[in-house]
């Protein structure tokens, strides 16, 4: 299964794919919000590991 709309471009990530994509079924993130209104970004993602 490919995560479509995902992009990554951290290349230290082990699950960095070709492509600036990610190779996980499942995407963790923790989003921040700044307030009620608005767009919870930047998302982070927790499902980064270092190679």
């Amino acid at each position: 299964m490919e995560n479509s709309g995902v992009l990554c471009n951290v290349n230290e990530c082990m699950y960095h794919a070709e492509g600036n994509k990610c190779r996980l079924d499942k995407i963790e993130v923790s989003h921040e919000k700044t307030s009620a209104e608005s767009i919870a970004i930047p998302h982070f993602c927790k499902s980064y590991e270092k190679k």
